[in-house]
């Protein structure tokens, strides 16, 4: 039996997904061309209309727990913690993907995400490296490691 496909967001609704040839890259957000630049083969194949869902509903009715986050969602992780505004005292840590130069049009860059953690108890313990752009060697991305404080 296939599991219906969802995506995580600040609300429940519907949302267009946009499928990379890499499916990595696929996000909710549309692809700038600094990422397109440095991963030529992430381009866009097609586009696919999925249901969203909160992180609260996705939680809601499962047993407490210590929860650990990671949330990797090409520029969407803000909209996929806002979602979880009744949740997050349930979660005890998050790794969030955070880009340091804007990759996808609207996505939240590291520092804004580091603030937007802290504003919800959540201090920054750890950075792990992500994506570097193979032409100039410049990271692109980093995983950071958040939590309660």
């Amino acid at each position: 039996m296939e599991r219906p496909r969802i995506a995580l967001g600040d609300r429940a609704g519907r949302i267009t997904l946009n499928i990379s040839a890499n499916s990595e890259c696929s996000s909710a957000l549309p692809m700038l061309d600094r990422h397109l630049a440095a991963y030529p083969e992430a381009g866009y194949v097609a586009k696919e209309e999925v249901d969203v869902r909160t992180l609260d509903e996705v939680l809601e009715g499962l047993p407490d727990a210590r929860i650990f986050l990671k949330v990797d969602t090409q520029g969407f992780e803000r909209q996929v913690i806002q979602g979880a505004s009744a949740s997050l005292g349930r979660i005890r840590g998050v790794q969030l993907e955070m880009s340091l130069v804007p990759l996808y049009e609207g996505e939240a860059l590291m520092p804004e995400m580091v603030n937007f953690m802290a504003e919800r108890g959540f201090v920054i313990m750890g950075i792990e490296p992500g994506s570097s752009d193979g032409r100039t060697g410049q990271l692109l991305q980093v995983d950071g490691l958040f939590f309660r404080g």
